[in-house]
């Protein structure tokens, strides 16, 4: 009898003892979270999307319901300024999300890890899609001209008419390699 007491005062007591050092075994320490922050990658969770022309909306994409779409004329041609929307439906700034990963990563890891648009999936024999080219004096030119930007680069591509007819296209925001958003196939129509 003396043995099973002093077996159950043993295992309580090796217990006591190894919930007291659980918290000082490996794991993470307050230090290590800031580490584990910076490796999570950066995701924009856009709910939506806008194009403008001109400045004047001309088709939008809001929590899967859709508005508008691109009409021109053959031989037209139409750049589109692309906005996407956060779950408030404001302009999502994707500046600022790159920019919470630090600056460092933020250089090392420039190519992978910047933000792009794709067009794809359409009628190539009814329009023709290029994207608009990074211009690395953009912010300078817009400074020089007393426009005020928040150094965001802006994503955009230009659609041409080629025949009558209508089409749809894919659009996506790329992060590296994986898309952080693709629209509902938006419509085209050229007259």
């Amino acid at each position: 009898m003396f043995n099973q007491d002093y077996s159950f005062t043993i295992s309580r007591i090796l217990l006591f003892v190894l919930i007291s050092i659980l918290p000082f075994m490996g794991g993470c320490g307050e230090d290590d979270d800031h580490d584990h922050e910076e490796e999570a990658p950066i995701h924009a969770d856009a709910d939506g999307v806008l194009l403008e022309v001109d400045g004047v909306e001309v088709y939008r994409q809001f929590e899967g319901q859709q508005t508008g779409g691109i009409t021109l004329s053959v031989d037209d041609e139409v750049e589109l300024h692309v906005i996407f929307l956060d779950h408030n439906e404001e302009e999502l700034h994707l500046d600022e999300i790159a920019g919470e990963e630090g600056e460092e990563d933020e250089h090392e890891h420039d190519e992978e890890e910047a933000f792009a648009l794709a067009v794809t999936e359409y009628d190539t024999t009814i329009i023709d899609v290029h994207l608009s080219e990074e211009d690395e004096d953009h912010g300078d030119e817009e400074e020089e001209h007393g426009e005020e930007e928040h150094g965001e680069e802006e994503l955009s591509f230009e659609v041409i008419g080629l025949k009558a007819g209508e089409t749809t296209i894919k659009l996506q925001l790329l992060h590296g390699d994986h898309p952080d958003f693709t629209a509902l196939p938006i419509p085209v129509i050229v007259q």
